[in-house]
């Protein structure tokens, strides 16, 4: 097995002020800054399973989430994990949770994965796949 290969810490620091920029444009509900984020061909399965393949099918996703369900609310996601495949590809685990929901449920807290592509200077989202966990099915043993 080889060794796992390390990231520059610009490159390590970049991933995180992108981060930083998704939250930002998340808790002002700017749509286009969160599709912004993505890579021109990125995709995104949410939690739901609607898919977008693209970064204009991406930001259609964003924008009816931001202009409904997820309106007003704020998010704080964490870096749990980076791991470099290549020097100009990684990918990056967080917790996310989401506060301000209307309805019972005010907080949402799940888990994301996201590959990532760094484009000259800047990384960018490749894809997406937040996930909300459930608890699995009880076994009868």
């Amino acid at each position: 097995m080889s060794p796992q290969m390390q990231g520059t810490p610009q490159d390590e620091q970049a991933i995180r002020n992108m981060s930083a920029e998704f939250m930002i444009a998340w808790n002002k509900n700017d749509s286009k800054a969160l599709a912004a984020c993505f890579t021109t061909d990125g995709d995104l399965i949410n939690p739901a399973g609607r898919v977008g393949r693209g970064r204009n099918e991406v930001g259609k996703i964003i924008a009816e989430e931001q202009s409904g369900v997820f309106k007003g609310t704020r998010i704080n996601m964490p870096q749990k994990h980076l791991r470099f495949l290549k020097p100009d590809v990684a990918v990056a685990d967080y917790e996310f949770e989401i506060t301000g929901l209307r309805g019972p449920e005010t907080t949402l807290k799940g888990l994301l994965t996201s590959v990532l592509h760094k484009e000259g200077e800047k990384w960018l989202i490749a894809a997406a796949r937040p996930s909300i966990p459930v608890p699995l099915p009880a076994t009868n043993r």
